[in-house]
């Protein structure tokens, strides 16, 4: 199963009210319009979307926990879906996010919630394992207390992953791990690591729907991009961090 990655919908003039706030976030946040485009041509593609269905050939996952979750859910629910939602703990009942109550309706309606650390930090895989144990932990155990029992599953904000963010993933609890990696293949390490296609806010919808068919030419190139960006954060995080502040101005 492939899984595309969301964030935020919301027109632009509320996308710094909507999730996290500022230019770099506002890069992943696409138009309602956008939105709806993208479904329809997930639709039309004839691939099978689900969060939990083995059968399905694509599913379809929000991180952060921004407000416009429940506005996310009800599109999907108009066409019989359900999406994996991953939720920055840290910031339920606050100004632009989900609050707890919402969060439990979402798994109330059918939708998968898991965990998108505590603080979303930029860089996970910098922490030391005593930080990442903190994250996944605390993380977890506000989710078990909103949903009745712990999620077994979590996404790394910022895609950048460690074999020791792994491990703590997998100590803390949860039995898959969610990357930025634009990949269909699971791993099965410490616990099932699977990879993502993050959507932009740029992104159109035949290319959105050519990741859910796995058209070669769009998956080459997306994973062409990831390991370029790879390769630079490995370089020098905070020189790649500037640069993406430039870009996000422009």
């Amino acid at each position: 199963m492939r899984t595309l990655t969301y964030h935020d919908v919301a027109p632009r003039s509320e996308r710094d009210a909507v999730g996290f706030p500022g230019p770099l976030a506002a890069r992943y946040k696409l138009e309602p319009r956008d939105f709806e485009a993208h479904l329809d041509a997930l639709r039309e593609s004839g691939v099978r979307v689900g969060a939990d269905d083995a059968s399905a050939g694509v599913a379809l996952s929000f991180d952060d926990g921004g407000a416009s979750g429940l506005r996310v859910a009800e599109a999907l629910e108009r066409r019989g879906w359900r999406g994996l939602f991953f939720i920055t703990t840290s910031r339920m009942d606050t100004p632009g996010f989900l609050s707890r109550a919402e969060v439990r309706e979402l798994a109330r309606r059918g939708h998968v919630v898991g965990s998108h650390s505590h603080s979303h930090p930029t860089y996970m895989g910098r922490l030391s394992r005593e930080e990442l144990d903190r994250e996944w932990v605390h993380s977890r155990g506000e989710l078990a207390e909103v949903l009745s029992s712990p999620p077994p599953i979590a996404a790394v904000p910022g895609g950048f992953v460690s074999a020791e963010v792994i491990r703590s993933a997998a100590a803390a609890g949860y039995e898959a791990l969610f990357t930025s990696e634009p990949t269909a293949r699971a791993q099965q390490r410490e616990l099932l690591v699977r990879g993502r296609f993050t959507i932009w806010s740029t992104t159109p919808a035949r290319v959105a729907a050519a990741y859910a068919r796995g058209a070669p030419l769009a998956v080459g190139r997306l994973w062409l991009e990831w390991n370029a960006k790879k390769l630079a954060k490995s370089v020098s995080a905070d020189a790649y961090q500037s640069l993406r502040r430039v870009r996000a101005r422009l």
